[in-house]
């Protein structure tokens, strides 16, 4: 099936410009019956968008999600040095989170470019409304259920119980790479910018936080960030029978990407519907703190969207500065490795196509003949920014020291349980036969590109929906056995949770953070209270587990 019978039917098209006396102005537009645009010039320009020559914007009009490419040409002092286009379409979000809109980009890219150069020759536009504003049902109907992987990129996961390689590898079957316009195609960067905090910052979405990214021009990849961390954030569907019969809200939450000054009465208006996760330039969404339960400072990156060596900083709404676990630490070093691994095996093929792909071996050595900005090699001897660690508590120190005396040195039994638990999420991805180009397949680089973006992007999907997995299902066990031992009438009783029981769930039992965070898993998907036992040992006065 071609790209083209892919494309989302198109609701809207419109041409928006810098007019020197009213500001943004629709210069022109076409959009099915009854269908109001009115608010998509602000939509489609965040501020500070004058500073870039080019740029993608995502964005959610209504039932619709929207996608504009912005170009900037050369103006001179009469034009106020403002000669820039934005060139959009609204699809209908029946085809995703973003209609499947960035299948659109490369066309809005070509329509923008040649818009700037007369805004008044509308006559492209009118020929691609034309050509695309009347898509069949039965097109409509391919586009949604196709399974190619150029387009619809899936992480569909089995239970932890029961998943097996075979089931992994189905991952990738028939897969052709990703566009390099998808968002899914950032998730590396995802993870070079947030470093150790991505987990903290996962676990608030798993909690349906109202999440705000504070970033700057250009927008494209904070809008993919957005896109992502919603991806990563949904719950398996293997978990939701573990779930109460009305926790549909909850399965997953909704992104909202680009959104700016004009969306800050529909914000207020969401302060008790589902949960959402957006992006902005405005600062002064930042400072309104009642809007938002997280901020996210992207201020800290780079022009060109390229991470700086300092990392994001994340604040909740009272401006308490979120930090990652030492677990958390530990398990990035483990995913980062496990790609470093995956790129020493696509180096290898590249260099020596003959060579087995799918050879189990840990082991590689990398290559240095070749280089790539997905698989980008890793320092280990890097501290992967422990400036944004917490510092080891008191009662851990006492319980290592405790445990080096009474163990002759073997204080490290729980972590090194940790560690192999954590590992444990990581077996069984998709082997690499099938991320690697098959005879017939285009040997292009940007094939090559594609394929290897879908091989992060759904290893990284695969592993974090694992962990919702782990975490979820602890919490259901823990709340049948307190239903089964509890008498009838008070079955809502609070349930009793050990350190044991944070630890089964992934988390740093030592974090008051994370057993905060036990907690309100308890409470938000199950609707009981969770209650930590104070059980344990003392040393010194310490209570330490």
């Amino acid at each position: 099936m071609t790209t083209d019978a892919l494309l989302p039917p198109l609701a809207a098209l419109f041409q928006v410009r810098f007019d020197q006396k009213v500001g943004y102005t629709i210069g022109w537009k076409r959009t099915q019956p009854d269908l109001d645009i009115e608010g998509v010039e602000y939509q489609c320009l965040p501020s500070g968008l004058h500073s870039c020559s080019e740029d993608l914007v995502y964005f959610i009009h209504g039932q619709y999600a929207g996608i504009s490419a912005f170009v900037q040409g050369e103006a001179d002092e009469s034009q106020r040095h403002a000669a820039f286009v934005t060139v959009g379409v609204l699809v209908p979000l029946s085809y995703g989170r973003l209609g499947k809109s960035w299948l659109r980009a490369p066309h809005l890219r070509r329509l923008a470019a040649e818009a700037v150069q007369d805004t008044k020759d509308t006559r492209s536009l009118e020929l691609y409304w034309k050509q695309h504003s009347q898509a069949t049902s039965e097109d409509g109907q391919a586009a949604s259920s196709s399974t190619s992987g150029g387009v619809l990129w899936r992480a569909e996961l089995d239970p932890i119980k029961t998943r097996t390689r075979s089931s992994a590898s189905n991952i990738f079957a028939g897969s052709s790479g990703l566009q390099s316009d998808h968002p899914a195609s950032s998730m590396t960067a995802l993870l070079d910018t947030f470093g150790p905090l991505i987990f903290p910052l996962y676990r608030a979405a798993l909690l349906r936080k109202r999440i705000l990214l504070l970033g700057a021009a250009p927008v494209q990849q904070t809008c993919n960030f957005v896109y992502l961390l919603s991806v990563l954030s949904n719950l398996p569907q293997a978990q939701t029978n573990s779930l109460p019969t009305d926790s549909e809200a909850l399965l997953r939450t909704q992104p909202l990407f680009n959104v700016g000054i004009h969306d800050i009465p529909s914000l207020s208006d969401r302060k008790r519907q589902p949960p959402w996760l957006a992006c902005t330039t405005d600062d002064i969404l930042g400072e309104k703190k009642e809007l938002y339960d997280v901020l996210i400072s992207l201020r800290n990156l780079a022009s060109h969207g390229q991470p700086s060596k300092r990392r994001s900083v994340v604040t909740l709404s009272d401006r308490t500065v979120v930090k990652a676990t030492h677990r958390d630490l530990r398990r990035y070093r483990l995913l980062r490795a496990e790609l470093d691994r995956v790129r020493s095996i696509s180096i290898r093929y590249r260099d020596d196509p003959q060579s087995d792909a799918g050879e189990d071996n840990d082991d590689i050595p990398l290559a240095h003949t070749s280089t790539s900005t997905l698989f980008p090699k890793i320092n280990h001897n890097e501290p992967d920014g422990v400036d944004v660690i917490e510092p080891v508590s008191w009662s851990a120190m006492a319980y290592n020291g405790f445990m080096w005396w009474a163990s002759a040195g073997e204080m490290d039994a729980w972590e090194t349980e940790e560690t192999a638990t954590d590992r444990q999420l990581l077996d069984d991805l998709p082997e690499m036969n099938y991320l690697l180009p098959h005879p017939g397949d285009s040997n292009t680089e940007d094939g090559s590109m594609g394929l290897q973006a879908h091989a992060v992007a759904t290893i990284v999907t695969a592993y974090f929906h694992r962990l919702t997995a782990q975490m979820v299902q602890p919490l259901a066990n823990l709340v049948e056995a307190a239903d089964d031992d509890t008498e009838e009438g008070i079955a809502d009783a609070a349930i009793a949770m050990a350190s044991d029981d944070v630890r089964a769930m992934g988390l740093d039992s030592w974090s008051l953070a994370d057993q905060d965070f036990a907690k309100h898993m308890m409470q938000t998907y199950f609707g009981r209270e969770a209650v930590l036992e104070a059980g344990g040992t003392r040393i010194c006065g310490v209570r330490v587990c």
